[in-house]
């Protein structure tokens, strides 16, 4: 088709009857999936060597739910159309994890205080919440 056969010609355009709008939440940035996370991390760790000379205090801040507050967070932003689902089951692994961590530190207790030396407490401790957990 020439050029001058073509301006003679028109054409229709098609448009769609109806608009579709899909509703997207803006995914949480760097600052708030890994710098912040890892900020905590640090401070945490800083905070416990700051305070070894007061165990309880150090073991206070050691198991503060620090990183849970913001993985819940993140979870939720991450699935903006089933929040409600995607807390319910995040907590329940939380609940999880916090008896498994419940076991680890009950099991590392009795080797500690058997006397069974940090590699063994720790591994006893590992296994315990291992096995807690699954």
């Amino acid at each position: 088709m020439t050029a001058a056969a073509m301006a003679n010609k028109s054409f229709e355009i098609l448009t769609p009857s109806h608009q579709v709008v899909v509703a997207t939440a803006a995914a949480p940035g760097w600052f708030l999936t890994s710098f912040l996370p890892t900020l905590i991390s640090v401070l945490v760790i800083v905070g416990v060597n700051v305070l070894s000379e007061h165990s309880s205090l150090a073991a206070a801040i050691a198991t503060a739910p620090t990183g849970t507050p913001l993985s819940i967070w993140l979870m939720v932003q991450q699935h903006p159309t089933k929040k409600d689902k995607i807390l319910v089951e995040f907590c329940w692994a939380v609940v999880k994890g916090v008896l498994a961590t419940l076991a680890f530190a009950i099991a590392s207790f009795i080797a500690a205080r058997e006397k069974a030396g940090m590699w063994t407490t720790l591994g006893v401790g590992y296994t315990a919440w291992f096995g807690a957990f699954m």
